[in-house]
């Protein structure tokens, strides 16, 4: 367990005032985006939720996402924005205008100058949160360099897998799949992780997922996503309704202990949508002497 108000010992905190970032709204950011508005209300949070996300609203959407018909052709994040800073009477804010593609513009989000909030007290955490909620390392690669460059912050990175489907999809129906396809699909989609990693004034004390999972660093697809056609992101990348809920599900935790009581029980989920269960790494007592 991470004790975050009293991490150090010879100035403990009283409070902790989280800046928020979701970065991605589809399947399990749209979700996670909810259940953080109700968590802030619920608690009482003093603190801003700022959700990241350029794309548009489409029919495709409403099977799997938390969108209606009348929010067709709107920006997703303007509307989760919109809809739960109404729902729950918290300050929710939503940046639309391109992808989070370089640092800079992941510092910018985090600006708290032109909110008019001052956090001056020796006796208030202020604490960069990030969840990334995204399908691509590009994007998970600039939060990791975001990471690396800030002396304080908590990523909170989940994935899942997507279903695996045949090249011509959704062209062809999947009544006209082979048995082989079928089982493929069948088989896939189901499992994913909640990576958390934290950092506290320049010291690294969770890894985030770039170092869980180096391979993350290591793929060299430098096509970002403003360069991707949504058509052929869904085409690519089908992910299951089930798994989305699940991985949200699985980063609430995290946020429960952390808004509750100022602490952080695990490091590590895996969760298994099909099977049902979510197994997550108990994080040792840690204290700084």
């Amino acid at each position: 367990m991470i004790d975050l108000l009293r991490y150090k010992k010879y100035l403990p905190y009283r409070s902790v005032y989280p800046f928020i970032i979701v970065i991605g709204t589809g399947g399990t950011g749209g979700y996670l985006v909810q259940h953080i508005a109700q968590m802030m209300s619920t608690f009482n949070v003093q603190g801003q939720l700022l959700v990241a996300d350029p794309d548009i609203v489409e029919e495709k959407n409403l099977k799997n996402q938390l969108f209606t018909k009348r929010d067709i052709g709107k920006k997703k994040a303007n509307v989760l924005a919109d809809r739960y800073r109404r729902a729950y009477q918290i300050p929710i804010r939503s940046y639309s205008e391109g992808y989070i593609e370089d640092v800079e513009s992941l510092k910018n989000l985090f600006n708290l100058d032109y909110l008019g909030v001052g956090i001056h007290s020796y006796h208030t955490l202020y604490l960069p949160v990030i969840i990334g909620a995204v399908d691509n390392n590009f994007t998970r690669q600039v939060i990791h360099q975001f990471f690396e460059s800030t002396s304080r912050c908590l990523y909170i990175d989940v994935g899942n897998e997507s279903a695996t489907v045949p090249s011509d999809y959704p062209e062809r129906r999947k009544e006209e799949w082979t048995q082989q396809e079928r089982q493929a699909y069948d088989e896939s989609g189901w499992i994913g992780q909640v990576i958390c990693g934290l950092k506290f004034d320049g010291e690294t004390i969770l890894p985030p997922v770039g170092e869980v999972f180096p391979d993350v660093l290591a793929d060299k697809d430098d096509i970002a996503p403003s360069q991707i056609s949504c058509s052929d992101l869904t085409a690519s990348d089908p992910q299951r309704v089930l798994t989305n809920k699940m991985a949200s599900m699985s980063v609430l935790p995290y946020l429960n202990s952390f808004m509750e009581e100022g602490v952080l029980y695990h490091s590590i989920t895996f969760f298994n949508a099909q099977k049902g269960y979510i197994n997550s790494q108990e994080i040792p007592n840690k204290r700084e002497e």
